[in-house]
């Protein structure tokens, strides 16, 4: 039977499937993420009035579990959007003027979000060390990584 559709792409390359296991992954950290800070999970750095400090779950593999998830997740839309099998790239959108200025925003956007997450990363640890003290220094201890387990 013959093949109608305009597009040649014939299967779905590995690097689309990875961009979407990279999202799937991703979005499982941050679902543990918020079952293992509860009502203390918000998005500003602030402390609540009985907050206390989370060490299990996710959060006993490296200190900012749910910023390595926001970073998987990232990586992950930008490879999925990028990759063969995408519309981006089948519709050879990616080698017009407008793609091309859309990635260059994507890629500006992807590394302030990766400066900014460094950034925070610090700021939260600082203010952790201050609220909470030795239980921080004793977690930082057992928790050294802030990111990436054996890395950062």
């Amino acid at each position: 039977m013959p093949n109608d559709d305009p597009s040649p792409l014939q299967h779905i390359p590995p690097t689309f499937y990875f961009g979407l296991l990279c999202i799937t992954v991703a979005a499982s950290i941050r679902y543990y993420c918020y079952k293992a800070m509860g009502k203390h999970f918000t998005y500003e750095v602030t402390m609540l009035k009985d907050h206390h400090l989370v060490t299990t779950g996710p959060y006993s593999i490296v200190r900012h579990p749910s910023y390595t998830a926001m970073l998987i997740l990232s990586l992950g839309i930008c490879i999925l959007c990028a990759s063969g099998g995408s519309w981006m790239r089948e519709s050879k959108f990616l080698h017009t003027v407008p793609g091309e200025l859309i990635t260059a925003a994507w890629f500006l956007l992807y590394l302030r979000l990766i400066v900014s997450l460094f950034l925070r990363v610090e700021t939260e640890d600082e203010l952790l060390r201050r609220q909470f003290g030795n239980e921080w220094n004793e977690w930082e201890r057992r928790v050294p990584w802030k990111l990436v387990p054996g890395v950062y």
